[in-house]
């Protein structure tokens, strides 16, 4: 995946912590996944489009990367959106979404707007603790990110009566029902979230998926949040390929595939359980390794991981992606996944990190916690000498 700004192509994880992790986890009844669309999150996907991203893509002929898919067909539906309400372009509430989200990372966005009421009647609730906000403010002063935040959402709750939303989710119901009944079909078996519970030690409230007509096609999100001692996490996503929805009798919304799902709800859920333990190591293993991220700086900054902990934590969540595929029965796609992460997406240092993590997987005589610092020990190791003085 891609990290992204809100008007840039990039994406990044934030370092919340989520939960607490514990050696063992009592018997309980798993919780089903749940899958949801949630209003919020289409209202900010169509605001990115009718704000920037459409116009950049109206008269586009260039094609996706390595791909013979032109963009404005990959991300058609975004396209079409904005062709249809590009009156509204110059709105003046959309001019002041703008404004507040161009310096701030969807992923964040995501993760204040998931714990509001619906817009048009949405405000900022004294429980939603101060870290999902903060970033509203450049100089990081709680009293202004407030009145910052509350004035965004105020101009997105006014965006949504002034193109009347609510007539757009009636106009697209069908397409929205499709997308659920294709993420249905394709949801991971029963064994799927204690796979990941087991391999990291912890455990979350409510694992949600949340499929999204208007977050860019190929873009997915894990978020969480804890309010009352209770964490659901969410794994919110936009199509995985071109999409139909010219025909109302012949709808595909992009959303039919299952390994994809099954393999992008690994990593998106596993940011949840990996960003937390990675965030917990000593300082000095994360500012004493900071020199292997030169050799892959490039390569991690064309995906969009522009910092060394944000590329820990792509390592160590595709690390457990791999040993998840592996304990769920998935050989092939496991050495797949790994070849494809190590020699395509350069994530070098992969081969270390596994081997920690299967050692771990076969014993658990270790924390996850504690696993993830021997790994980092382990790397720490491999820095010439010269680089850690």
């Amino acid at each position: 995946m891609q990290k992204f700004v809100f008007f840039l192509a990039v994406f990044f994880w934030s370092p919340f912590v989520f939960g607490q992790q514990s050696d063992a986890l009592p018997n309980r009844t798993v919780a089903a996944i749940q899958i949801q669309t949630n209003r919020n999150v289409e209202l900010l996907g169509f605001a990115y489009f009718l704000g920037y991203e459409g116009r950049q893509l109206e008269n586009n002929d260039t094609y996706l990367r390595g791909r013979a898919i032109r963009k404005r067909d990959w991300y058609g539906y975004g396209l079409g959106l904005y062709r249809q309400y590009k009156t509204y372009e110059n709105s003046k509430h959309l001019a002041v979404v703008v404004a507040f989200a161009e310096n701030i990372w969807l992923d964040y966005l995501i993760h204040l707007l998931i714990q509001l009421d619906n817009f048009p009647n949405a405000k900022l609730k004294d429980e939603i603790r101060e870290s999902a906000y903060l970033r509203f403010s450049a100089k990081r002063d709680p009293e202004e990110a407030r009145k910052n935040a509350a004035l965004f959402i105020e101009a997105m709750n006014q965006l949504y009566r002034e193109v009347d939303f609510d007539t757009y989710f009636r106009q697209n119901q069908n397409k929205y029902a499709n997308a659920l009944a294709q993420v249905e079909k394709g949801l991971p078996d029963k064994r799927f979230i204690p796979a990941l519970e087991d391999f990291y030690g912890q455990r979350f409230d409510r694992y949600t998926l949340v499929p999204s007509l208007t977050i860019p096609t190929g873009m997915g999100f894990g978020v969480s949040y804890t309010v009352q001692d209770k964490t659901p996490i969410f794994h919110v996503f936009g199509p995985f390929g071109l999409q139909n929805f010219s025909n109302e009798s012949n709808l595909d919304m992009g959303f039919d595939d299952r390994k994809h799902l099954l393999e992008l709800s690994t990593h998106e859920f596993g940011h949840s359980f990996v960003n937390p333990a990675i965030d917990q190591l000593p300082p000095e293993l994360i500012t004493g390794t900071e020199t292997l991220f030169i050799p892959i700086q490039s390569d991690m900054a064309n995906q969009g991981y522009t910092r060394w902990k944000a590329c820990l934590y792509e390592h160590f969540v595709r690390a457990g992606e791999i040993v998840i595929a592996q304990n769920l029965g998935n050989h092939a796609d496991a050495q797949r996944l790994r070849t494809h992460y190590i020699e395509d997406r350069k994530f070098i240092y992969l081969p270390a990190i596994v081997e920690e993590l299967e050692m771990y997987n076969k014993t658990r005589t270790r924390s996850y916690q504690q696993v993830v610092e021997t790994a980092m020990r382990k790397l720490l190791k491999t820095v010439p000498e010269k680089s850690t003085k």
